[in-house]
């Protein structure tokens, strides 16, 4: 009798446990906190675009978001971490789109591809500004051009966040169209960059737009030399594109900030990011944001959208650094 209730017993365990665990699945993702990793320090490019969204993405998801900061090697720490976790929505990937493409050309460990992501939507997309120390003494383009190209000039030095990195292939064109060389310095992110134009460490970086740079550029922490882009941007009409100068035509980088999640991810989960992902882009918390940082509002996009997008960004970059021979380290 005794062995008979024990087996009732367990039974009766085992039914409530599978019948908890069946009404666990059933519900509606999310249903615990997600972690946002983010691939970069904290204050700057990236991470400036992901804290503002956090509140309203928190409210149309019902959880807590989590903020991670895992900068380091290219931003494919936190692209491979992402990577290697389970693909249920709970950890996702806040990056530079053009650095997480061009990683795995320069960066051993970065062992993944375009395929291993999908795209949840762009966070919005920041042209690259050619940025000087407050002191720097040339005026122009055109006076920085002369001097990079006169005989024994003392060598400038140009800082990025490491090979591969959207700002080391704006410098690589740059000093290409120039005809001369210039001293490239690593930091370990765009706050370092920042940080190190404003104090005089380097001479040069090409720098996001977005973030806190403006007002550094606007309050004289660093001087903007010139724009990547396409056209003079309102908050700033006085500085010129790089393409208004004959040896820079079409010379235009621009960096976007996605947000990621492992490709198996299934396809309800990411339906659902995207939805709350959209409803941040089309808020008017959104649009001051980025009218304020001096960036470019991205269309809402579908699954589907993003991921021709995502794959699109991937050949134009990978492309381009091709070009230049990178090897992984």
């Amino acid at each position: 009798m005794r062995a008979l209730i024990r087996s009732l017993s367990e039974a009766v365990i085992l039914v409530a446990a599978l019948c908890s665990a069946g009404l666990a699945a059933a519900q509606p993702y999310p249903v615990k906190p997600i972690v946002i990793k983010v691939a970069y320090p904290p204050g700057f490019g990236v991470d400036a675009s992901v804290r503002p969204a956090a509140p309203l993405l928190q409210r149309s998801l019902g959880q807590t978001l989590v903020i991670d900061n895992m900068p380091g090697a290219n931003g494919s720490i936190a692209a491979m971490n992402v990577f290697n976790a389970p693909p249920d929505g709970y950890s996702l990937l806040a990056t530079a789109g053009p650095d997480l493409l061009v990683a795995p050309l320069t960066v051993a460990s970065a062992k993944y591809t375009v395929d291993s992501f999908k795209l949840i939507g762009v966070f919005g997309i920041s042209d690259m500004v050619l940025v000087a120390p407050p002191t720097f003494p040339f005026k122009n383009l055109d006076s920085l051009v002369e001097q990079m190209q006169k005989p024994g000039s003392n060598e400038l030095s140009i800082a990025h966040w490491g090979m591969g990195t959207l700002a080391h292939l704006a410098a690589a064109d740059f000093q290409a169209r120039v005809g001369a060389k210039l001293l490239e310095v690593p930091y370990k992110g765009i706050a370092p960059v920042a940080m190190a134009v404003s104090g005089g460490e380097v001479n040069l970086a090409f720098v996001p737009l977005g973030g806190p740079i403006l007002g550094m550029i606007q309050t004289g922490r660093i001087k903007a030399v010139a724009i990547a882009g396409a056209k003079r941007l309102p908050l700033l009409p006085e500085v010129a594109t790089l393409g208004e100068h004959p040896r820079f035509k079409n010379f235009e980088f621009g960096m976007w900030a996605g947000l990621l999640a492992p490709a198996r991810t299934p396809d309800a989960v990411v339906a659902r990011l995207s939805s709350a992902f959209n409803e941040w882009i089309e808020s008017q918390e959104y649009l001051a944001l980025v009218t304020a940082q001096g960036a470019r509002k991205p269309d809402p996009m579908t699954p589907q959208q993003a991921s021709v997008f995502f794959r699109a960004e991937s050949e134009k970059f990978i492309g381009i650094a091709r070009t230049l021979n990178l090897v992984p380290q």
